[in-house]
């Protein structure tokens, strides 16, 4: 396989929690590198993207996507619907040897949309699974992505050193790479982070429906805690995720209602052994699933 080339030209669509430590690992890596973020307020100065810029992460903060005709590599770090739209915007300010990747935690429409966009041979979908309830560029951190799982998915006719590249960068980074395609992805998160976030926001709904006195807050301990920590995350990101992969969400959230339903009907029944078996399944299941280790204690998926 042809050896990827040095890369030292990053652009930034999106530059809060993920854009920004991904950020600090390039700078991190490539000290000497030309680090921009895109200023989608054009008209005044973004105080995060100014921040970065003034601590020496971004090399510049730039107005115009003109400015990244010269990247080598856009990382699209915006929600999953905003990241597509910039697409068709940053098309015509593409080089021919710019490699797109994105780090969404959907991916079967941002395929389409890079298919319908004729740059199917630049794309490398990423998807790093890590991050904080925590937002913004303030609370980015280089540490976020180690011994983190990070996805890619590229299309079918990516060039294999473009994605050779990313792999390099996800393993310099302290991640951990898998390949896959972008239905696989699609099918896995909506299982494993998706649709616990959903069921994580309906629990905190419930609970603050009854709580009119506030004693549920003040006793709310370690299991709540646990089980409710990523309800904080941003409501505009999970929004477009619940849109962008709705079917496979559906599916999960479906057979999830149906489990608990079954679980309903056994207490409703008094029905001990049916009960026993219910928490045993999934203690045997939980108890084979080995999480790796992480330098943030704050991660997720």
């Amino acid at each position: 396989m042809k050896q990827s080339k040095q890369r030292s030209h990053f652009g930034f669509i999106g530059f809060g929690l993920i854009g920004g430590s991904i950020a600090r690992v390039l700078r991190n890596l490539y000290p000497e590198s030309h680090i921009i973020a895109y200023n989608y307020y054009e008209t005044k100065p973004h105080a995060r993207l100014e921040l970065a810029r003034q601590e020496g992460t971004l090399s510049l903060v730039s107005t115009s996507l003109s400015d990244f005709s010269s990247c080598e590599v856009i990382f699209l770090c915006a929600p999953v619907l905003t990241n597509i739209s910039y697409l068709k915007k940053l098309a015509p300010y593409l080089g021919h040897d710019c490699i797109i990747t994105d780090v969404g935690s959907v991916k079967g429409n941002i395929h389409k949309a890079i298919d319908e966009l004729g740059l199917n041979r630049q794309f490398v979908g990423g998807h790093p699974m890590t991050g904080s309830e925590k937002t913004g560029y303030e609370n980015s951190n280089a540490a976020i992505l180690q011994d983190a799982w990070y996805l890619l998915t590229p299309t079918k006719v990516t060039k294999p050193e473009y994605t050779e590249w990313m792999k390099n960068f996800v393993n310099s980074s302290g991640s951990y790479c898998m390949v896959l395609d972008e239905t696989s992805h699609d099918e896995i998160t909506a299982g494993i982070s998706h649709v616990p976030h959903i069921i994580s926001a309906a629990l905190v709904n419930t609970v603050a429906s009854h709580d009119k006195n506030g004693t549920y807050k003040k006793l709310a301990a370690g299991g709540f805690r646990d089980v409710t920590r990523i309800a904080s995350s941003s409501p505009e990101m999970w929004e477009n995720i619940c849109l962008s992969n709705k079917d496979s969400i559906l599916d999960f959230l479906d057979e999830y209602i149906k489990n608990l339903r079954q679980a309903r009907s056994e207490i409703e029944k008094g029905d001990s052994s049916a009960l026993t078996e219910f928490f045993s399944s999934a203690k045997t299941y939980r108890d084979t699933i080995h999480f790796k280790e992480t330098k943030n204690s704050s991660k997720e998926l």
